[in-house]
């Protein structure tokens, strides 16, 4: 306490001035590294909702994942340029969206929870394993090396499906 008071007492108006600014600006970085860091996760919950959003909301993707979920999806020759093969489509490019996001740790295994249930249950559809399995053919007939929708068949895997 008596060094500072010391120190203190040596210092120039001009020194005490500097210090004060000095002073006032780290406390300004904090402040601003603080709503930096409460705008980022304020951003990615936003982010992390629309994602979830469009799980549930979109009307293709609602639809086609419902005709999986209560097993009125069929996979057959007369799916192919029907109006559900854009609607599959859609809802699987999606999935595959969210898990390659998650493959390279932009989300975690937290926030992968939310569509967990939905992900297995379109992995464990008979159907869709078999629809895949025909893609994933085409594209190597067609030479095509990258496997199709392969971040969603990946994170399938872990479960047992796809």
């Amino acid at each position: 306490m008596l060094i500072a008071r010391d120190v203190l007492s040596k210092l120039t108006p001009a020194d005490r001035i500097q210090f004060g600014l000095l002073l006032a600006a780290v406390i300004g970085i904090a402040l601003t590294y603080w709503q930096v860091r409460s705008n980022a996760r304020t951003q990615r919950a936003v982010f992390l909702k629309d994602l979830y959003s469009t799980l549930t909301t979109d009307p293709s993707i609602c639809e086609a994942y419902y005709l999986i979920e209560y097993g009125r999806f069929s996979y057959g020759p007369d799916f192919h340029g029907s109006p559900t093969e854009p609607k599959i489509d859609r809802l699987l490019s999606f999935a595959d969206l969210v898990c390659e996001l998650y493959s390279r740790g932009i989300m975690k295994r937290h926030e992968m929870e939310f569509f967990k249930y939905r992900f297995i249950r379109m992995a464990e559809n008979p159907d869709v394993e078999e629809y895949l399995a025909f893609l994933t053919k085409f594209y190597e007939r067609v030479g095509i090396k990258k496997r199709p929708f392969h971040g969603f068949v990946s994170y399938s895997k872990r479960f047992g499906g796809a």
